[in-house]
């Protein structure tokens, strides 16, 4: 702040001087020596515009010295526009000049260019007082910043320091806290390591006693399945015993032709009989494949069956659904529409149709078969809104119409 001060003290003693007349064309030469680089510019700029004869020998000494480019290309403009010379923009040919010329060229200058010199002089004086009155300004007005600055810090310090109380009182209520929770940590592990001794000791006996129970299940439903195909054989053998002594008196009774016809009948209802029968066990056992979660193994005993009674719609339509819980969606519609083929219009094998395409994200062609499928039953709307299948579409307003309409 002092040496700020100073310059001002001494520029405006200056600009004092230079309005008596006391500064000149020396006192521009001198300032082309200034440490600050604008006033060196200025200076040169107006010894180019007035063409002082007088500041040629300062104006190469100076540019001997110059570092500064932009100052540089000042001085050389400077010293074509007074001599008149055509020299290269080089210091020492400038030097070399002057010490051979010795400096004889014309030194005159009007009055008025003078007076105009002087003008700009005081011009140049002026502008630099009042670039440092601005710096001035500026340096108090980072003071009076740093000042505020200083209080916040203050009031920052007082903060942390509060900050630091409340965390050392933290960590004290999280050490008292802490004893109870390794308390119930140990409480905790000592449970999980009971819970775990208990669960090996009895998974081999779960394990054991849930593979027995599902053997019993199995061979249960085997048991099942044998009694009632041999209740069917039985039935069957009584049947056939019957036919056979009403077609042997029927026979007794008849031509050598209707014999024929008798037996081609009496052979085609036993193998009738005999396929139901196999059929009806071949349903028993892909049933309990189905329900024993075997999908593979009753989609296997469906295809037996269907191959056998390609009319049973029931096989159909429960084998369509085990192909549409393994995804397998093309399979699945083809077997609704063998189902839909043996029962026309069957409102649950529609909306079976509605399911698979809800799940290939098909929502056109599954409203079009929800809309038949409540068409021809109206239960198929509460089954609509919680079957797992339309999930994603609960909330559609088109579902909604449909379900909820």
């Amino acid at each position: 702040m002092r040496i700020i001060l100073s310059l001002i003290v001494a520029l405006l003693a200056a600009t004092s001087a230079f309005a008596e007349g006391e500064l000149g064309a020396d006192t521009l030469v001198q300032s082309l020596r200034d440490k600050n680089p604008e006033v060196r510019r200025s200076a040169a700029r107006i010894l180019a515009t007035y063409k002082v004869p007088e500041s040629v020998e300062g104006l190469v000494e100076a540019l001997a010295d110059e570092q500064d480019p932009v100052v540089k290309k000042e001085i050389f403009g400077a010293l074509h526009a007074t001599t008149n010379e055509n020299i290269e923009d080089d210091a020492a040919k400038w030097t070399e000049w002057f010490n051979k010329s010795g400096g004889r060229f014309a030194k005159t200058i009007s009055l008025g260019a003078r007076r105009e010199l002087d003008n700009y002089q005081r011009f140049l004086t002026i502008s630099i007082v009042l670039n440092v009155l601005i710096l001035v300004m500026v340096i108090g007005f980072l003071v009076a910043f740093g000042a505020m600055a200083s209080n916040r810090m203050k009031a920052m310090k007082e903060l942390t320091r509060q900050a630091d109380i409340l965390i050392k009182e933290g960590n004290d209520v999280a050490r008292k806290s802490g004893s109870v929770m390794e308390g119930l940590d140990a409480k905790k592990n000592e449970m999980m390591a009971f819970f775990s001794k208990l669960k090996d000791e009895n998974e081999s006996e779960i394990e054991r006693y849930g593979d027995m129970i599902e053997q019993n299940i199995e061979h249960r439903m085997r048991e099942i399945t044998m009694t009632l195909r041999e209740k069917a054989e039985k039935e069957l053998e009584q049947t056939f015993n019957e036919l056979k002594e009403d077609l042997a008196r029927r026979i007794k009774t008849s031509s050598e032709e209707q014999k024929d016809s008798l037996l081609r009948e009496l052979t085609k209802r036993q193998q009738g009989f005999l396929a139901d029968v196999e059929a009806h066990t071949l349903f028993l056992e892909a049933s309990f494949f189905y329900i024993s979660g075997k999908l593979p193994d009753s989609i296997r005993v469906y295809r037996k069956l269907l191959a056998l009674k390609p009319d049973h719609y029931i096989a159909w339509n429960n084998f369509g659904t085990i192909l549409r819980d393994v995804m397998r969606y093309d399979e699945a519609l083809e077997a609704y529409q063998k189902a839909l083929d043996q029962s026309p219009d069957n409102p649950g094998v529609l909306f079976l149709f509605a399911t698979v395409f809800a799940l290939q994200k098909k929502k056109d062609k599954m409203l079009e078969f929800l809309k038949k499928s409540i068409a021809f039953d109206g239960e198929f709307k509460d089954e609509a809104l919680n079957e797992k299948s339309f999930k994603e579409y609960w909330e559609d307003p088109e579902f909604k119409d449909v379900a909820e309409g």
